[in-house]
């Protein structure tokens, strides 16, 4: 790591930091093997082994679901619903996708590297696409990493401005699931004890997850000792390559200290990146409220649809299947079936994830295509280490 690097990157190198550096993981030079492999014909097979378990997922799903039902009038009932509010669900995720690729861009800018808005929904489409396609989501941020590489910047950076973007991400899908479930609390109570444990396991998870991000930016002694803790217990367990996986955990948690120094230092950009994503997940959550609309329901009104989505989403979200498929179908229509009557419940569920979910993954994969033909026969050339800058 040069003298430069080391007197501009966020909070000083630490003995990790400078270990990856020595690797040549964070200057780029050379091209990480997770990123080689993206560029391989190992990435085009877990590409395709990937794609092929979450459409085989898909057809399962959609026969358990649509088995005893009448496709021909599941159909005829979607086209007969209101376009105008099917236009303002598929705008919402327009604005969904917009809002990520703002808060890139505004993380990115804070180290003066070379972006735009255009680029910035690029990576956005790119992180939905691999979300979707992976267990989890598993496979987002490093492909995110992989298109900024390839845009020339530096990883150090890119991986600092994913980071912060997903912490913001998770803060508020937690804080709205959990004001959602206390809000409509006899609303879940009623569903049964089975159900609720289940809901609120997934805010629990999901709750814990936030609860260590937030300890990687604020508490270093507290999170080193969970994290000491919780390897001692892999260790009963015998669990194999513990020091790969330390390795691993450590290098996220350096990320996400390194985020908590640039960003203390503007206060003001944290708090537009959480009103933005704050933005983002309403839209996102709103789409069952103008399905709901679009059918001509006027019963339940926006806020209450929208904390009840919140609540779904952060369940099936600790799942770990491909785009939470087949959880994600169950669990609308187990949760909306009280909003929607008996007979329109799979039609919405259709409308509702076909916006939020498929027709975006659709238009996320042929604009992939489209990108990875432009890229053909490029190379990605070194970048040098760039200064961080307070902006207001």
């Amino acid at each position: 790591m040069t003298e430069e690097a080391k007197r501009t990157h966020p909070a000083g190198p630490s003995r990790l930091w400078r270990k990856y550096c020595r690797s040549g993981f964070l200057r780029g030079i050379p091209l990480p093997e997770w990123m080689k492999s993206m560029s391989k014909k190992k990435g085009l097979w877990n590409l395709f082994k990937n794609g092929g378990f979450f459409i085989l997922l898909l057809l399962v799903t959609f026969y358990f679901i649509f088995r005893s039902q009448d496709m021909g009038s599941v159909l005829r009932t979607v086209t007969e619903v209101n376009p105008i509010y099917i236009g303002i669900a598929i705008g919402c995720m327009c604005l969904f996708i917009c809002c990520e690729a703002i808060n890139i861009e505004r993380t990115l800018t804070l180290y003066r590297c070379d972006t735009s808005f255009a680029k910035c929904v690029k990576y956005a489409l790119t992180g939905f696409f691999f979300s979707s396609i992976t267990p989890m989501a598993s496979g987002g941020q490093p492909a995110q990493m992989y298109y900024m590489y390839r845009d020339h910047l530096e990883i150090s950076y890119s991986a600092l401005a994913i980071m912060m973007e997903l912490a913001s991400f998770q803060f508020i899908t937690v804080m709205m699931a959990i004001f959602g479930y206390m809000v409509n609390f006899s609303f879940f109570n009623e569903m049964g004890y089975h159900i609720q444990y289940i809901l609120l396991a997934g805010v629990l998870l999901n709750t814990v997850i936030l609860g260590l991000i937030l300890m990687a930016f604020f508490s270093k002694t507290i999170l080193e000792k969970c994290i000491n803790g919780l390897f001692a217990l892999l260790k009963l367990f015998r669990v194999k390559k513990i020091e790969e996986i330390r390795i691993k955990v450590q290098y996220q948690i350096d990320l996400y200290r390194r985020g908590a120094a640039a960003f203390q230092k503007n206060k003001g950009t944290v708090a537009k990146i959480l009103l933005t994503t704050l933005v983002q997940i309403t839209a996102f959550h709103s789409i069952p409220f103008w399905i709901y609309r679009a059918f001509g329901y006027e019963e339940y009104s926006f806020m209450t649809v929208l904390l009840i989505q919140a609540v779904l989403y952060i369940t099936v979200s600790a799942i770990p299947l491909p785009g939470s498929v087949g959880a994600s179908e169950s669990g609308f229509i187990l949760i909306f079936r009280t909003l929607f009557p008996a007979q329109v419940i799979q039609s919405a569920m259709l409308l509702s994830r076909g916006i939020s979910f498929y027709l975006f993954l659709c238009i996320s994969g042929i604009f992939l295509l489209v990108i990875h033909a432009l890229y053909r026969g490029k190379t990605r050339e070194c970048t040098q280490p760039m200064k961080i800058r307070k902006i207001h």
